[in-house]
């Protein structure tokens, strides 16, 4: 998440016993696999648009369950990309959850059209009871968040769309891996069920680049087509003809070699995140003063990209687990139609609004060890005197 590496540079580093994500200990650990597919791809010379990157398109797309992925310099730019292959401009309506990156707000508003933003649920997605209220003769679109590393109800959502017939364009960049079992007894992965799947590999995701680097996903032949021109500055690279005004946003071979390599062992680190979230659950679930993110629904499988709890005198837990060497981010506690940029508005939603006073984000990466989440734990129930 982008507001950590911001509130890190802009602020004293401190020593922790506990890292709220430890990119070090990955690195360590696949060291010389890294290092010696960094050496193959500058060997080769092959620095933008090689087999690297077709390689990690191909496996990509596959791994989602599209036919197509197309990789891109950032998360933000396959949401601002997806956009503009889908035709969405000036005058047209967007409905977006309230609680969200502002970058998937911002990705609207690049492309001229407005942001109708829509309250969310209690597991921090978009709530699909409130999505038709919102639909106006301008919406054409409905882009999906899904937080945390839970998918949000996909099946609702597709009705809806079909009902008004509107674009879905889906932001899994917390979302990959997470799935959900359709009526129809499949399993269908975040970032597969829209006309566009939007990814990031900032470096603290579940696969995480060395720099930022995104990827688009889809089942149509025309926005693969759109995506691969606007990502190259509008230029179709055969024919030398320019038929977009598109922007610089590659995904380049040296991040694709590495992300090959993280690929291979990207279903081992989301069950370790299962496991973990497992022990916080098991540790924490007896504290009234906190609610977990696990909400008893089969259809949902959560990979927790973040562990995020809601608690009692959130801000009076940051700092005591601070003091006892524990790193924890709270994400977004300005509400985003509260921020500068969005003035002025009387807008208010309610669960938005209690999510920001309430929540805490504890350590969770594949590496972090048993013995250090159960000392997350020892000292929440320490503080709350359990």
């Amino acid at each position: 998440m982008n507001s950590f590496f911001l509130r890190k540079s802009a602020s004293k580093i401190m020593k922790y016993k506990v890292r709220f994500v430890n990119p070090q200990k990955q690195y360590r650990d696949h060291r010389k696999e890294f290092l010696k597919v960094v050496d193959n791809v500058f060997s080769r010379g092959d620095l933008i648009l090689r087999k690297d990157l077709e390689e990690f398109e191909k496996k990509f797309a596959k791994f989602v369950g599209t036919k197509y992925a197309i990789g891109v310099n950032s998360g933000t730019d396959a949401l601002s990309l997806s956009m503009k292959a889908a035709g969405i401009g000036q005058g047209d309506e967007v409905i977006v959850p309230g609680h969200t990156f502002m970058a998937s707000i911002s990705a609207v508003f690049h492309q001229g059209a407005t942001p109708v933003l829509v309250d969310v649920g209690k597991d921090f997605n978009i709530n699909p009871d409130l999505i038709e209220k919102a639909i106006t003769l301008k919406t054409k679109a409905i882009e999906v968040v899904h937080l945390n590393g839970r998918m949000a109800d996909m099946e609702k959502i597709l009705s809806i769309a079909k009902k008004h017939n509107l674009i879905i364009i889906e932001d899994a960049a917390q979302g990959l891996g997470t799935k959900m079992k359709m009526k129809n007894g499949k399993w269908k992965q975040a970032g597969s069920l829209g006309l566009a799947g939007c990814f990031s590999f900032y470096p603290f995701k579940s696969l995480g680049a060395f720099g930022d680097a995104g990827v688009v996903t889809t089942n149509d032949p025309e926005i693969v087509w759109r995506i691969r021109l606007l990502r190259y500055n509008g230029e179709d690279r055969e024919t030398r003809k320019f038929y977009f005004h598109g922007e610089t946003s590659l995904l380049d071979n040296v991040q694709a070699a590495l992300l090959n390599i993280k690929l291979r062992y990207l279903n081992q680190w989301l069950k370790r995140r299962r496991e973990i979230a497992n022990l916080y659950e098991k540790g924490l679930r007896n504290i009234p003063e906190i609610k977990l993110p696990h909400f008893g629904d089969s259809r949902f499988f959560d990979v927790y990209q973040n562990y995020v709890i809601r608690a009692e005198n959130r801000n009076g837990l940051v700092s005591r687990l601070a003091k006892e060497g524990i790193e924890t981010i709270i994400s977004w506690e300005i509400p985003n139609y509260k921020q500068p940029v969005m003035q002025p508005n009387s807008m208010i939603l309610p669960e938005t609004e209690k999510i920001c006073k309430e929540v805490v984000s504890l350590p969770m990466y594949p590496e972090l060890t048993n013995k250090e989440a159960g000392y997350v734990i020892s000292c929440i129930r320490k503080f709350y005197r359990v």
